[in-house]
């Protein structure tokens, strides 16, 4: 990582996730704050962040199919998520639930990170990421709960630093874990990230009522997609679109185009520097089910149906902001993109799955 990428990482950006850095980029990036990524759920031995002659030496620490640890579509080993004890227990670092908290809370505060970032808490287990090789006696409440309840514990080692899961993403809902730490990540808000189909308006809305519904909670919304992201300028526009929705100064949002996301890439998008002033409301929804939000310097609209068109009735002249371009950041800092801006008025149409962002005070000015 270059001193240009870095100055461009504290100007633009307001946080930075990573499972490590070393010292001297640590010191650099000052901007942000950062982030420490911990996978819970599926761990790689690969990872230098644990003692594996540890964790090996307890086999309680692992969930096992037919007697043989479980290992996921990602190489790593499936964790017992309810394998935990009370913290002053004599063999407390016996249990993975207790090392995984002892161990990321000494790593936040050895490197000085703002936070922990909890991987791969989801509230139940797809039999698809573990080859439908479920651990024996696998009882999807009892999952739910020692979820949770990991969860609650891994925060009250790190009561002053800012602690989020991912695992918002799924159909049993995350409540409790929210009340529990400070935020949660819906990584499939959208779109399906390994297929970038559109998950349906149903999953759609329950992602967006959960933000609305949690003003304190630094829930980010991100979109991982396909390859192709950079020239899908439509769902571009419809996940910011969404995004504004329920923007507030804690919720935060990103794109990955899945061609350009390697660990070496710094990404960036010319939607990014839109700016439509402060909201002057929450979002309404209009009778054709039409996604409403006023702005200070315009509007936002999200169509997020999957088959209907939905058309809107605009009071004046205004702009649609159309983004060109975007992607990675060189070595240099600089990147390429910009926001294009289409004259609008009368009635507009938005086709299924869209979004559009209006600039503009009505007048024509």
């Amino acid at each position: 990582m270059t001193a240009a990428q870095i100055a461009f990482i504290n100007q633009n950006y307001h946080y930075v996730m990573t499972p490590f850095l070393g010292q001297a980029v640590r010191e650099a990036v000052q901007g942000p704050q950062l982030i420490l990524y911990r996978s819970i759920q599926g761990t790689w031995t690969d990872f230098d962040h644990f003692d594996w002659g540890h964790i090996d030496a307890h086999e309680n620490m692992f969930l096992h199919h037919h007697g043989e640890r479980i290992l996921t579509r990602w190489d790593s080993w499936l964790m017992d998520p309810g394998d935990m004890v009370a913290a002053g227990a004599p063999d407390a670092l016996d249990h993975w639930i207790n090392y995984y908290a002892v161990t990321a809370a000494e790593q936040v505060y050895q490197y000085n990170y703002d936070g922990l970032f909890i991987d791969s808490a989801s509230h139940w287990l797809n039999p698809w990421a573990v080859y439908d090789k479920m651990p024996d006696d696998y009882d999807a409440a009892a999952w739910y709960q020692n979820r949770v309840a990991s969860l609650a514990f891994i925060k009250s080692y790190l009561p002053d630093r800012s602690v989020v899961f991912n695992g918002l993403h799924n159909e049993h809902g995350a409540e409790d874990s929210l009340e529990n730490t400070d935020g949660g990540m819906w990584e499939t808000f959208a779109f399906q990230p390994r297929t970038g189909n559109y998950q349906g308006e149903e999953a759609w809305r329950a992602a967006i009522e959960l933000t609305a519904r949690h003003p304190d909670k630094a829930i980010v919304l991100v979109v991982k997609e396909q390859p192709g992201l950079l020239d899908d300028v439509q769902r571009r526009i419809f996940s910011v679109a969404s995004y504004l929705l329920v923007s507030r100064p804690n919720v935060i949002f990103t794109m990955t185009d899945l061609a350009h996301a390697d660990s070496d890439s710094i990404l960036y998008y010319p939607e990014y520097t839109i700016d439509l002033g402060a909201p002057l409301a929450e979002y309404t929804v209009d009778d054709e089910g039409l996604y409403v939000r006023p702005f200070e310097h315009g509007l936002v609209l999200v169509n997020p149906s999957a088959t209907l068109a939905l058309s809107y009735l605009l009071d004046g002249d205004y702009q649609r902001v159309i983004p060109v371009g975007g992607g990675e950041v060189l070595a240099d800092g600089t990147w390429s993109g910009a926001l294009d801006y289409e004259p609008v008025s009368g009635v507009i149409t938005l086709p299924p799955v869209s979004g559009a962002i209006i600039v503009g005070n009505g007048t024509g000015d």
